[in-house]
């Protein structure tokens, strides 16, 4: 197994690149925006730029070959290359994989970000030590990873996990993805201000009508201090979920559900009423077995998956 690896995880938001060793330390680490309606080229080129930056700054410690990157998106595995990406749509059809091992010269591999978030979290997380995992994160989109019987499950079309894309309101908004009414439409960090901004105009006390723009970290902090509109917006992202998890604990049978991704920070927001859904909504017996915890790694578990992931496939390729 190789010492040290370099890892990634793009968000709709930020991109994350670290130096990972074989223990899950982070030894370095970059963070920078992900450029706004940028092309294909123009993300690739500000990943690439940290990750030649870290390994420039961390030359003393060895060489490194491998790079796992974790993207929001569907994966074709056999090419390297995505294949929709609902919250980076110019990444579509683009040879990632390629352009990163060009642009790094290293070993690249890709890897669905809300997998790499499972894999992070089976690993060093809230689901070590389980065999049968769920794992969704609630970011710009949400998204969901499997681990069935200690393996990964990714599909033939690398869409299996795809969670947020759930359809939860036939006739509901319009979802990146090409459908209405998607739960990542409800429970997303995007899905939160959209839905807060809807409830404005009924709402003239709530602090957030004063704020010409505002974040989901905002709603969040606004909830907090009683905010009717907030509360309701959180009450109505945990409910969606819960509809969704009680229909994926029927047919998964899952020992742990692992919520993580940035609206996880909103965690007692939300959490009683997703739970009090999967109690109405899901067999007796399954709901009881499966544990719905809060990710622990926070915004390290789809940069650990990633490392995680090539870290194992070096192992089984020297073994």
């Amino acid at each position: 197994m190789p010492e040290r690896v370099l890892a990634a995880d793009v968000g709709g938001t930020n991109i994350r690149v670290a130096l990972v060793d074989a223990n899950g330390k982070i030894l370095k680490r970059e963070e920078s925006d992900t450029p706004n309606r940028a092309t294909a080229e123009e993300i690739c080129r500000s990943i690439a730029a940290d990750a030649n930056k870290i390994l420039h700054e961390t030359e003393s410690l060895g060489s490194v070959q491998k790079f796992g990157l974790a993207l929001p998106a569907i994966i074709d595995y056999s090419t390297s290359s995505v294949v929709q990406s609902p919250n980076l749509p110019h990444l579509n059809g683009f040879g990632i994989g390629q352009y990163m091992a060009e642009h790094t010269g290293l070993d690249v591999e890709l890897e669905n970000d809300a997998t790499a978030a499972a894999i992070g979290e089976h690993w060093l997380g809230g689901a070590e030590g389980a065999n049968n995992v769920l794992c969704v994160t609630l970011g710009t989109g949400v998204g969901g990873g499997l681990i069935i019987h200690g393996n990964v499950v990714r599909g033939p079309d690398g869409t299996a996990g795809e969670v947020g894309h759930i359809c939860v309101e036939p006739d509901g908004p319009l979802c990146g993805c090409g459908s209405h009414g998607c739960v990542e439409q409800f429970a997303s960090a995007t899905a939160v201000v959209r839905q807060a901004k809807e409830r404005l105009p009924g709402a003239p006390s709530s602090p957030l009508s004063s704020l010409e723009h505002f974040t989901a970290s905002q709603v969040f902090d606004a909830a907090k201090a009683g905010d009717p509109l907030s509360i309701e917006v959180f009450e109505v992202a945990g409910y969606y979920l819960g509809i969704v998890l009680a229909g994926l604990i029927n047919t998964l049978n899952p020992e742990v559900i692992v919520i993580t991704g940035g609206v996880s920070g909103a965690w007692e927001m939300f959490i009683e009423r997703t739970r009090a859904e999967v109690e109405k909504r899901a067999f007796q017996r399954p709901a009881e077995r499966a544990k719905i915890v809060r990710g622990q790694l926070g915004d390290d578990a789809g940069i650990l998956g990633a490392a995680k992931r090539v870290l194992a496939d070096a192992d089984k390729g020297s073994s």
